[in-house]
């Protein structure tokens, strides 16, 4: 006896349907009577429900166990094979046997039908929804430009942002593919970034350089279509099997995050390839040379938008900002070179350190400014402040609610665990995010990240 090939992945499944919903991991939890980390470790693999709460993520999700993958559809012998198997198997036949693209157009069919309104509605790249956009001139000009090329039928179908890290690349495309949405010019966002880490049970892993290969992207866009049979394709039957799906739908596909340059052009050259009246949207390091590509390489910004930029962020700190001469937050801009994330990080300092004594330190940091400001905040931060970022860094992929802090025990109390990330939070080390239900998730950015994975063990 064995598993049938093609079977859903209980833990991958269980995370689909949730994020198809729009739901936390907390709102599942709450839903059917456990707790947050429970959700979390049946999503990560860790456990598999037992079956009083299966029968409750079953009425929950509206699907049956098979469905679920909690009840493995078995064979009696090696030599009953699935439909799949068998295309595997035949390498002669048709990149799409005719039983699978029937399958593909009663599937399409049901996307179009009575439920298309739910489809339509949730089908978002979830991992990037928390992206937080700032609306300045610069940044709208871009926008428009950008949602012209396409929204245009005949326009070019692949769209590459390309910067440094810390421009806002992940945040003006994630804007970008949220207003195109809601104008209801594609049918929905799907996509997958480049990770430098990888989830590992409870823990994050260092693996090789960002790269992304692009058989594993088309498999998690199988699976955020909901298409489970797709991933266990060969190569040409499952890109012939996504180019028939983008045919029929208009996707916008969302590739985020590419840091390695032969590593870009080469996915972005396969992915137009299949793309069809779908469209792509990817960020990137490094530019991207090809004729169907509409570029926008982000840089600093101007003092105009760095300016406009740094009120908004004094704003949110605190008023005690609100009196600091433009040419300090001149001298900031120049210093930062425009960069963003820098200049929210500086404008953070602030709330700890005399302004004059930041910037004459940011001075002496030349070309290493991000992991100078990085450690000059690190060395300001309590002791449990720096636990909070270090486990954020390492064991959470996404963002993390206010409930896993504080299951994770790493302060000793409520108001020391509230301390500390109020202190991360005025630092700009720890984004906070709302959801609908006013729930506060806590996340970091990339370069934060990378600190905190790969500069701070020096340090620690």
């Amino acid at each position: 006896m064995h598993m049938k090939k093609g079977q859903p992945i209980p833990n991958l499944r269980l995370k689909y349907e949730r994020e198809m919903r729009g739901w936390t991991q907390e709102e599942v939890a709450e839903k059917i009577g456990t707790t947050a980390v429970s959700v979390s470790r049946w999503e990560n693999g860790v456990y598999t429900p037992d079956i009083y709460y299966r029968n409750k993520l079953c009425k929950l999700y509206q699907k049956n166990p098979q469905q679920l993958g909690f009840v493995s559809e078995m064979v009696d012998d090696g030599r009953a094979q699935s439909t799949h198997e068998t295309l595997r198997d035949h390498d002669s036949i048709s990149p799409i046997t005719e039983e699978v693209m029937n399958n593909l157009q009663a599937r399409s069919a049901s996307v179009g039908g009575k439920d298309s309104g739910h489809r339509e509605s949730n089908l978002w790249y979830a991992p990037l929804s928390n992206e937080r956009y700032y609306s300045l001139p610069k940044r709208e000009q871009e926008l428009k430009q950008l949602q012209a090329v396409l929204s245009d039928p005949q326009g070019l179908p692949v769209v590459v942002i390309d910067g440094l890290g810390g421009l806002g690349k992940t945040a003006l495309a994630v804007e970008l593919a949220r207003r195109l949405l809601h104008k209801k010019l594609f049918e929905g966002v799907l996509g997958d970034s480049a990770k430098q880490q990888l989830l590992e049970g409870e823990e994050i892993v260092q693996v090789r350089e960002a790269i992304l290969d692009f058989d594993l992207l088309l498999d998690a866009i199988a699976r955020q279509l909901g298409y489970w049979e797709i991933p266990t394709l060969n190569a040409e039957k499952k890109r012939a099997a996504l180019a028939h799906i983008f045919r029929q739908h208009r996707y916008l596909i969302l590739v985020d995050n590419l840091e390695e340059a032969e590593n870009a052009q080469a996915l972005v050259a396969q992915l137009h390839e299949l793309l069809h009246i779908s469209r792509a949207l990817v960020t990137s390091r490094n530019k991207v040379y090809y004729s169907f590509v509409h570029p926008l390489s982000l840089h600093g910004l101007d003092l105009e938008n760095g300016l406009i930029f740094m009120r908004m962020g004094r704003e949110q700190h605190g008023s005690h900002l609100l009196d600091v001469p433009e040419e300090t937050l001149g001298d900031i801009h120049e210093i930062t070179g425009g960069a963003p994330l820098a200049m929210k990080l500086v404008v953070g300092q602030s709330m700890f350190l005399d302004l004059n004594v930041v910037l004459k330190r940011l001075r002496q940091a030349g070309s290493n400014l991000y992991p100078f400001i990085f450690r000059q905040s690190w060395e300001h931060l309590s002791p449990t402040a720096q636990h909070v970022l270090i486990y954020i860094g390492r064991t959470v992929m996404t963002t993390v609610s206010w409930d896993e802090l504080l299951d994770a025990e790493i302060a000793e109390s409520e108001a020391v665990l509230i301390a500390s990330i109020d202190q991360l939070v005025t630092s700009s080390l720890l984004d906070v995010y709302s959801s609908p239900q006013k729930r506060h998730r806590y996340g970091i950015h990339q370069l934060t990240r990378q600190f905190v994975n790969s500069e701070l063990p020096e340090m620690w």
